[in-house]
């Protein structure tokens, strides 16, 4: 799955990208059941280096607003992560606060949140592809649906980012961290607009979204964060209004090259938001 690198800073490893000669409309289905993503033959697995953001960034840390993405120290209280309510009631205030220190907004709103399981009798299995969570039209889209026109209104005129807040639930990762693309190397002609597909088990409810996935560049910059404990978060940007930041910070799990089946499997919970600005 994945192998070392000449360089001691950077790791090799084989990322979900979208086939360079596909012309379709890629699909990723979640089955609401124990098995991994679905996804179309659009998809290729391509090895792609990923260098240690520790060190990379070491001088100059990853910004919100140049790279999309930041990491940052988080050590919110213990809550029950299978608990939906006790994290809402408990976590979510917590991720608001870091959200709104972290970036400088006036008003964060917690709407969603998913907790990934590598373990097999998990719903959520960590994603494996590489994505942004929302494009250029459905992440405004998606704020008038979560929070409401009226409360969007409000602010209308002001700048609002998508901020997800990522972290570890289990201690140190050993297995399928986080592999983030730096959004200066971007290239918006590589961005393909993908069908997402959920499917409640619980329920029998499904939803369908859009997403952004990407064809594989070599000027694409991954970086990820060794040793990520639960003490630390990264947060991601999925959007942002105000064209002269970055918008967004495509991201996907991936398989260390030291990773093996004695490995702890990785436990995350992703934390969604939208702040906004007073100017």
């Amino acid at each position: 799955m994945s192998g070392n690198n000449m360089n001691t800073n950077v790791i090799t490893s084989k990322l979900h990208f979208i086939r360079n000669d596909s012309n379709k409309t890629p699909v990723v289905n979640y089955s609401g059941h124990d098995e991994s993503q679905g996804y179309s033959d659009d998809y290729v697995f391509q090895n792609t280096d990923i260098h240690d953001g520790r060190l990379l960034y070491k001088r100059t840390p990853a910004s919100l607003n140049k790279e999309a993405f930041k990491l940052t120290t988080f050590k919110p209280d213990d809550v029950d992560y299978s608990n939906s309510d006790e994290i809402k009631q408990v976590y979510y205030p917590s991720v608001e606060a870091l959200v709104k220190q972290q970036t400088g907004a006036s008003h964060v709103f917690v709407f969603d949140h998913t907790v990934r399981r590598g373990l097999k009798d998990s719903n959520r299995q960590p994603a494996y592809h590489v994505h942004n969570d929302y494009t250029y039209k459905t992440g405004t889209a998606r704020a008038n649906s979560v929070l409401g026109e009226d409360v969007v209104a409000k602010f209308a005129g002001k700048r609002m980012i998508q901020i997800n807040v990522w972290r570890s639930i289990a201690g140190t990762v050993e297995r399928d961290p986080l592999a983030l693309m730096d959004a200066t190397s971007l290239d918006d002609n590589d961005l393909v607009k993908t069908d997402i597909h959920f499917n409640d088990m619980k329920t029998g409810e499904t939803h369908h979204g859009e997403i952004f996935a990407a064809k594989k560049n070599s000027q694409q910059k991954w970086a990820y964060f060794p040793n990520i404990t639960s003490e630390e978060a990264i947060l991601i940007k999925g959007y942002d209004s105000d064209s002269s930041h970055s918008c967004f910070a495509m991201h996907t799990a991936f398989a260390l090259p030291t990773q093996n089946a004695e490995s702890k499997p990785r436990q995350s919970i992703e934390t969604r938001t939208y702040a906004f600005y007073d100017e």
